[in-house]
C-alpha cells in the first residue's frame, strides 16, 4: 500500500490500545477489532475495527494511520467503522482485520 494514496485516521491509547498494540500494528500492517459492547453490556454480533477520521490530535497517545481500505458507509462522521467481510476487510475468528500504514506512533516508550 501507497502511504500516500491512503486517508488518515487515528487510534487513541486506551485499555486495548496499548503501547504493545500500537507496536504489533505497526510492524505487521494490520488493525484487528473485535465484537463491539453496546450501552446494555451486550455484545455486537459483527467484529469491527474503530478509528477517528484524521490525524492524531497534538499531545494525544496514539497511533496515526492510512488505509487505502474505505469505512463503512452511513457511519458517523466522527467514527470511522470497517466491518466485512467485504474488499479490504477480513474476518478471522472474532476479529475483524484491515492493512495499514502506520505513519505515526506516540505510544512508544
Amino acid at each position: 500500500m501507497d502511504p500516500t494514496t491512503g486517508r488518515v485516521y487515528h487510534r487513541k491509547e486506551t485499555r486495548s490500545q496499548t503501547a504493545d498494540v500500537a507496536r504489533m500494528q505497526e510492524e505487521t500492517g494490520e488493525i484487528w477489532g473485535s465484537c463491539d459492547r453496546d450501552m446494555m453490556g451486550g455484545r455486537s454480533p459483527f467484529p469491527s475495527v474503530d478509528a477517528y477520521p484524521g490525524p492524531l490530535p497534538r499531545g494525544q497517545r496514539g497511533i496515526e494511520f492510512v488505509t487505502d481500505v474505505p469505512p463503512d458507509p452511513y457511519t458517523a462522521p466522527w467514527l470511522a467503522r470497517w466491518t466485512g467481510p467485504r474488499d479490504g476487510v477480513t474476518i478471522e475468528d472474532d476479529y475483524a482485520k484491515i492493512r495499514v500504514v502506520v505513519t505515526r506512533n506516540t505510544q512508544r516508550d
